[in-house]
């Protein structure tokens, strides 16, 4: 799947002491308490930093060089780093040597433990004084990035997860009708499945994993519901898969992500999302296929991924930070983005997105089923943990059942 925010806590607690240290020095800092000149006094420069690929920079420089027709005292440059890895692992160095971004492109998803830390600032008292209007974005986006009532991201994104299947695989295995629940998808990965590929790839990561117990009924609660019933069932859907041989995880075939396998023609089906079609385009660009929302076990839900623009808590200038972010949700920014796949937040844009993208219609009412991923607010251990119990049993040779891995998991997080 796209990178997620993989740093180790060890790297959080630094960042966490960074801006203890920072604020210690930065009391009579006018800017520290929200109040900026934007586009209305002095010149200022406002950092972006992002991870993604060489089409997502093109996009977001081509914004950043037209930032002057509304904010004429904002320079914005743009920061790009090779992954989430390079970002989180850099961020404390640079935040201890003034030289991190004053705002940066974030993933819904893990997001709730680096708020809950108080690396990103609250945007309340800014968007007023900046002049942003947020009823330029769908309510449903706006509230993916309210915590305990606070608003500490500007929607840049939004879209449900998505199933994907290679469609020559499916019609020369002689399927007919699609499969809309996991039961289906098993039987006909057992079809699907040869010497040389597999049904269905299924990533052991907690994205996919997500998927799976969602369409269960089932759900994190922020860390209170790990070992319910319903996310039993949907743990023990992939287990089924892998016992009976049509599943494959990417680690097992030498391949970094999902996207790999899929591409490469070693899967027939998996779990992915918008970003496939960007992939798929220079990576396979002859394969034909079918995007579906993500099957269901006992009801409709899938994760919504969503992407978000959040200030940096000990950022120079953050209205002017905020104001950078706005201009970036701008219609032919969002425009471009959509080309790509991604889903706009934007009132004015949401209806257009299928009609630029014919190939993921089918995962419109997903829309209104899809949910937050709500991890624990420790993210970071709570996705090692249950990567590391699954691994060790579905790939290390243990015998713990879905049940047991996850109780297992719950007890860190009482």
């Amino acid at each position: 799947m796209k990178n997620t925010m993989k740093t180790a806590a060890s790297l959080l607690l630094i960042v966490c002491l960074v801006f203890a240290l920072a604020a210690c020095g930065s009391k009579n800092n006018a800017n520290d308490e929200g109040q900026a000149d934007g586009g209305k006094g002095k010149k200022t420069t406002v950092t972006m930093g992002f991870w993604g690929t060489a089409q997502d920079l093109k996009i977001y420089q081509e914004a950043a060089n037209t930032i002057s027709k509304t904010y004429p005292n904002i320079t914005l440059k743009i920061k790009q780093y090779p992954s989430s890895d390079q970002f989180w692992n850099t961020l404390p160095g640079e935040i201890a040597a003034g030289v991190a971004p004053d705002f940066i492109k974030i993933s819904n998803e893990g997001s709730y433990e680096y708020i809950s830390k108080g690396m990103f600032a609250p945007l309340d008292d800014l968007i007023g004084p900046a002049g942003v209007d947020m009823n330029r974005f769908q309510s449903s986006a706006n509230d993916i990035w309210k915590i305990d009532g606070k608003q500490y991201g500007i929607p840049n994104s939004v879209s449900p997860a998505m199933f994907f299947i290679n469609e020559d695989m499916w019609k020369k295995a002689g399927l007919g009708a699609y499969p809309t629940t996991w039961d289906e998808v098993q039987a006909a990965a057992k079809t699907l499945t040869t010497k040389d590929v597999k049904g269905i790839v299924i990533n052991i990561d907690p994205y996919h994993i997500t998927n799976y117990v969602k369409s269960y009924g089932g759900g994190w609660d922020n860390g209170k519901t790990i070992n319910s019933p319903e996310n039993v069932k949907g743990l023990q859907k992939i287990f089924d898969m892998y016992k009976d041989g049509s599943a494959v995880t990417p680690k097992s075939l030498g391949y970094g992500w999902d996207g790999e396998v899929f591409a490469n023609g070693k899967a027939a089906m998996t779990t992915g999302g918008y970003w496939y079609k960007g992939f798929l385009k220079d990576a396979a660009p002859n394969m034909k296929y079918v995007v579906l929302p993500v099957p269901k076990g006992t009801t409709e839900n899938s994760d919504m991924i969503a992407d978000g623009y959040v200030v940096l808590k000990d950022a120079k200038d953050k209205q002017a930070a905020v104001q950078a972010a706005y201009h970036m949700t701008n219609e032919t920014t969002q425009t471009e983005f959509m080309k790509i796949g991604n889903g706009s937040p934007l009132v004015s844009l949401s209806p257009k997105y299928f009609e630029l993208n014919p190939e993921f219609k089918a995962v419109e009412p997903a829309l209104k089923t899809a949910t937050d991923f709500a991890y624990p607010a420790e993210s970071k251990k709570f996705k090692d943990q249950l990567v590391n119990e699954l691994e060790s049993t579905l790939l290390g040779g243990g015998n713990k059942t879905p049940q047991e891995i996850l109780d297992s998991v719950q007890q860190q997080f009482k």
